[in-house]
């Protein structure tokens, strides 16, 4: 992996790409053995833009502008300005953890954090029109510093940041008091924020609804509030569920040809099939749930609109995507539909080339059965904090942040 990532701060955009892409890679939710990110994406971006596997909460939105509106106080140098505001950050840190917040960036890191909030916000606070849409993260203090006066604390300086942007506390970050939980005033901003630019999207839809997301939910389309969208969210919606279960079949199929062949190269025991087997098997017993689902499911029209969205997305990744519909369709069992079992090892052997594990003994011999194959999810972990934070700063209407 780390010769994958040895440019990883080469670019501010490139670095929080990759960065979340190393996120994935830790979650259970997806490595993309198969090479289907982009269609995932797609999904993801169309129903929740602006958001990441990165993300922790909705008030880092304020959080981070503050720290470099504070930072400026007093200098007109950007290299100062930089410095300033990722100290700022790193402050914040140890602020969250007086507390007692229970998850936070920098929880575990601390001072010594590699990302810092910034980072990992900087996509978010471009797309709801909190920085100037314009502004790249590493340019930010040299454009706060261009022939500008320096404001007083608080101040916004100019049009990069947006000029209705509620006002940090006095003495940011130290004497930040609430942590993660919005006041009123914040969350009714963050929310406007959010409807004005994002409108007609599913994030748009739950942030704007009087019902909350549940928490106990792991799926978009589990949850009522996402259930009750119209129009293009619902579509997406449905586009995320039917995916998010053929993809699932594919990976799991994935893994069980991974171990059929390493029993076979090493000799192992008949148990290193056990765990593929038990997965697969509780897939097909989903699988009758959603068949009408799938039936309905114009994967043509999903692939037009992902292509719309990403031109990148190309004829093989796209036939992979019908491939694997026409496999959960198939009244054969996916480990007994060869056709499919092919398109599988050829799909994987194509994506990670002389890496494939079906070409490479070293890596073969480094795998293990997993015990789960999490099914995608479209980041709706952090989506539902995010808008769970929005939703409890507006029930406390009439307080504010002092």
């Amino acid at each position: 992996m780390a010769s994958l990532i040895s440019w990883l701060d080469a670019s501010t955009e490139e670095n929080s790409k990759m960065r979340e892409l190393v996120k994935l890679f830790g979650t259970p939710e997806t490595t993309d053995d198969l090479g289907m990110g982009q269609l995932r994406d797609a999904i993801s971006n169309s129903l929740f833009p602006g958001t990441s596997v990165l993300h922790l909460g909705a008030r880092y939105m304020l959080l981070v502008p503050w720290a470099y509106l504070t930072a400026q106080r007093g200098t007109s140098r950007p290299d100062d300005l930089r410095k300033r505001s990722e100290e700022s950050e790193r402050q914040l840190i140890g602020r969250l953890k007086e507390l007692g917040e229970d998850s936070y960036i920098g929880r575990d890191a601390g001072r010594n954090v590699r990302q810092l909030p910034s980072a990992a916000y900087w996509s978010a606070l471009r797309r709801y029109g909190i920085v100037n849409p314009e502004t790249d993260r590493s340019a930010v203090a040299q454009l706060m510093c261009a022939d500008t006066p320096t404001p007083e604390e608080g101040e916004n300086a100019y049009h990069i940041w947006n000029q209705s942007l509620p006002k940090p506390p006095e003495g940011f970050p130290q004497s930040e008091e609430n942590g993660l939980a919005l006041s009123h005033d914040e969350a009714r901003w963050l929310q406007e924020r959010i409807l004005t630019t994002c409108p007609g999207t599913m994030l748009a839809h739950v942030v704007g609804s009087e019902a909350s997301p549940e928490r106990r939910l792991w799926a978009p389309w589990l949850d009522p509030a996402c259930r009750s969208a119209e129009g293009d969210p619902a579509q997406w919606l449905k586009d995320a569920e039917s995916f998010s279960f053929i993809h699932n079949g594919a990976t799991i199929l994935y893994q069980h040809l991974v171990a059929e062949l390493s029993r076979e190269t090493f000799t192992s025991s008949g148990d290193t099939l056990e765990p593929t087997e038990k997965l697969l098997k509780a897939w097909e017993d989903q699988r009758g749930s959603k068949r009408d689902l799938l039936a309905g499911w114009d994967v043509d029209d999903y692939l037009s609109r992902a292509k719309v969205l990403n031109h990148s997305i190309n004829n093989n990744t796209a036939d992979f995507a019908r491939a694997m519909l026409a496999a959960a369709l198939s009244p054969s069992k996916l480990i007994d539909n060869t056709d499919f079992r092919a398109a599988v090892e050829i799909r994987e052997k194509l994506m990670k080339k002389s890496n494939s594990r079906f070409r490479n003994e070293r890596r073969l011999r480094a795998w293990q059965p997993p015990t789960q194959v999490a099914s995608l999810s479209f980041r709706w972990a952090q989506v539902r904090r995010n808008v769970l934070d929005i939703h409890a700063g507006l029930a406390l209407e009439g307080q504010s942040h002092a």
